[in-house]
Formats: C-alpha cells, sequence, structure tokens
C-alpha cells in the first residue's frame, strides 16, 4: 500500500482498515492481500510476506471459515469472543502497512498502541452487542442473527473501502465520509434502543 510521508494520513488509513477488522477479522487483510499480490499496492518490504500466494490461499481459507461461523447463532458468538487476539494481530498489521515507510519502532508502536486497540476494541463491542441481542436472535428464530450478520460483513467492507478512499482522494474525504457513517449508525442505533425500550416496556392494564 501507499505509505505516507504525512504521519496523520498514514494513521486515518490504517484506523478505518483496523476498525474494519474488528468487524470481520480476515476480510481487510484478505483485501489487502489480494491488492498486493495483483501488484496493484505495493507492500513494505518488511510485509511483503502479506502478499504472497500461500498467504492468499490462508486468508481466503479463514475469511470463509469466519463468514460462515458467524452465522451459526451460539457458537457465532462464543468464538467471536474466543477470537479477539487475533483481532488485535490483525488491527495491528493493517495498521503497520501504511506506516511502512517509518522507522521499524515507530511503525510497529503505533501499529500495536493505535491499530491493535481499536480492532480490539470494535471486536469486543461487537462481540458484547452480539450477546445482548442474542434474545432477539432466538425471538426470530434466527432471522435477526441472519440479519445482523449481513450487517456485521457490510460495515467492514464498508470502513475497508473508505481507507481506498483516503488514498484515492485524500485523508480528509476519508474522515468526512466516516464522521457520517458513525452519524447514521449512532442514529440507527438509539432508534433501535428507543423501539427496544418501548417493547419491552409493561403495558398498565385499565381499571
Amino acid at each position: 500500500m501507499e505509505t505516507y510521508n504525512e504521519p496523520i494520513a498514514a494513521v486515518i488509513v490504517g484506523l478505518l482498515l483496523s476498525v474494519s477488522s474488528g468487524f470481520r477479522i480476515m476480510l481487510p487483510l484478505l483485501g489487502i492481500n489480494l491488492l498486493a499480490f495483483y501488484h496493484v499496492i505495493a507492500l513494505p518490504e518488511n510485509m511483503a510476506w502479506l502478499g504472497t500466494l500461500p498467504t492468499l490461499i490462508i486468508l481466503s481459507v479463514a475469511t470463509v471459515t469466519e463468514t460462515t461461523v458467524h452465522f451459526i447463532p451460539a457458537a457465532g458468538t462464543y468464538l467471536k469472543a474466543l477470537a479477539t487476539p487475533l483481532a488485535f494481530v490483525a488491527g495491528t498489521l493493517l495498521m503497520a502497512v501504511p506506516l511502512g515507510d517509518k522507522n521499524p519502532l515507530y511503525q510497529w508502536t503505533l501499529a500495536a498502541v493505535i491499530g491493535g486497540g481499536a480492532a480490539t476494541l470494535t471486536h469486543l463491542g461487537v462481540t458484547g452487542l452480539r450477546a445482548l441481542t442474542a434474545p432477539a436472535n432466538v425471538a426470530s428464530l434466527g432471522a435477526f442473527g441472519i440479519v445482523w450478520n449481513i450487517g456485521e460483513l457490510l460495515i467492514s467492507v464498508v470502513f475497508a473501502l473508505l481507507s481506498a478512499l483516503c488514498v484515492v482522494a485524500g485523508w480528509a474525504v476519508g474522515v468526512v465520509g466516516l464522521l457520517a457513517l458513525l452519524t447514521l449508525l449512532l442514529i440507527v442505533a438509539v432508534k433501535s434502543l428507543a423501539r427496544w425500550t418501548q417493547a419491552r416496556a409493561p403495558v398498565s392494564s385499565p381499571r
């Protein structure tokens, strides 16, 4: 991937990729791998392995497996919680890619703290929300879980695309897109919470 002399641009691109991995660990890694494998982007020398054929095979199998497992209601949430360390690793790697032209100590320290931290927090938040919505999934006979998992997948893709937008159109454009997305997600979350609270409120019987 293109690296940046401007640290803020590299951090924003890496942060978007890391947050993407908080929703789907393997998907953004596979995306970076494919772009590097077909020479669309150039990886840092110390991360050239991420664009190789063996890595492509491993990440392809892992992505399909992760996506499939998430659609298994109880197992999906349990395995997602167990995969938290993998989210940290993925976030660290994804943040290290745009920081590839920096001093290795600087590159990997920032990658672990910002990238790994963002991916881990996002992953834990999504896992917690999955656990909280388990009753709704049971009540809907699994339909809610299917919608939820498709939503997770799409959000992961959107964050990855925002990182690409930063590379093509500039980091400021990517930030505006990110803020718009976060605002939309917040509105949806507030409305969903309000409806859920209203549905659970006891109905007073007439005297």
